[in-house]
């Protein structure tokens, strides 16, 4: 059983490439609107949560699904944490949460990936993506023979672990997005975005929360590059994971 969130890809094609045959993939936001919050483990089953790491915390809707989660008979559980960075410091933050809940965490992994917060940094280059991408599969092998053998290995906490967490809530405000005169009218920001933050209205997106995930889906899957964030990413260019073309 594989939970996982993702905005422009990377998390879903990092848990796809954990899945092994007869486990199941649950996307969390999907979860989460429908308020499906209890699930039972398969006896013998490996348990995976797959996200990817915003401002060196958990993103929104992550954060609540860990909240509210019931789940029942879980053995081994591991994290997989996707990040542009070269390091990745959320998977303690991730483990306070699960156990609030009760769930233990046995083991945290993280992937490196390109980058998809164009409202404060450019993507890589092409090259530099196809590199990272190119090197997935050799760190999701490493990290699927540590899941075979149920590694366990200890999750640090830090004591800015929950200051990271507030960090990212005074980031993730969606008054500072606008769109360009080009949209299309297409409706694909308000389908792809998991906090339903957004709703078509004459035609355009509008914001209708006042925070969201932040996970950029809306700007980055714009078929035509209609939406921004304030003024850095009007000359910046996107970044959509293949799994998603």
């Amino acid at each position: 059983m594989i939970f996982y969130f993702t905005g422009t890809g990377n998390s879903l094609a990092a848990a796809k490439k954990l899945l092994v045959k007869g486990e199941q993939l649950i996307d969390m936001a999907q979860a989460r609107r429908e308020g499906t919050y209890r699930f039972s483990v398969p006896e013998g089953e490996r348990v995976g949560f797959v996200y990817p790491e915003y401002c060196g915390s958990v993103g929104a809707t992550v954060r609540d699904f860990a909240e509210h989660l019931q789940l029942e008979h879980a053995g081994y559980v591991y994290a997989v944490v996707t990040c542009g960075g070269k390091r990745s410091i959320s998977a303690g933050y991730f483990k306070r949460l699960l156990k609030k809940r009760g769930i233990p965490l046995h083991n945290a992994f993280f992937v490196r990936m390109p980058d998809n917060c164009v409202i404060l940094l450019a993507p890589p280059s092409d090259a530099e993506k196809a590199a990272l991408l190119d090197s997935v599969n050799g760190q999701i092998l490493k990290i699927r023979q540590a899941i075979v053998h149920r590694e366990s290995a200890p999750v640090p906490t830090r004591i800015s672990d929950g200051m990271m967490q507030k960090c990212y809530l005074l980031m993730n405000r969606t008054k500072r997005f606008w769109v360009r005169d080009n949209c299309i009218h297409c409706g694909m920001c308000e389908k792809n975005c998991p906090s339903q933050a957004i709703r078509m209205e004459d035609g355009k997106p509008v914001w209708v929360k006042p925070q969201c995930d932040l996970c950029t889906a809306c700007i980055n899957r714009c078929p035509v590059q209609a939406i921004e964030y304030g003024t850095k990413t009007t000359d910046r260019a996107r970044y959509v994971n293949p799994i998603l073309k």
